[in-house]
């Protein structure tokens, strides 16, 4: 007579997804060591790597990371970039746009 293969838990294989997340979260920097590199890479190239449009501090941009941490790339200032990113309005409600929330999409695909 044939063994049945049992099928992993739900629970476990939630619990592994969570895991990879936190690893990830575990290796982003927060507070003001975050704020002192955004005005850092800021510095370095006030405009966006993507279009080259000039981005006013802080407000004009998102610090992205050139290879993102969930494919292997370090928080480190030298894998960061600026990224412009802006607001409209659709449908009365405000709207995320620039290069930013492009490149977040492609790289989530």
């Amino acid at each position: 007579m044939a063994r049945l293969k049992m099928l992993k838990s739900p629970l476990k294989m939630a619990a592994t997804q969570i895991t990879k997340v936190q690893v990830v979260a575990d290796r982003r920097i927060t507070g003001r060591r975050l704020q002192a590199r955004r005005l850092s890479v800021w510095k370095r190239d006030p405009t966006c790597a993507v279009c080259g449009r000039l981005v006013p501090y802080p407000q004009g941009f998102e610090l992205d990371h050139k290879v993102p941490l969930f494919m292997g790339g370090e928080d480190i200032e030298e894998n960061c970039q600026v990224l412009c990113v802006g607001f409209e309005d659709e449908d009365g409600r405000r709207v995320k746009v620039g290069c930013h929330v492009s490149k977040t999409a492609a790289d989530a695909l």
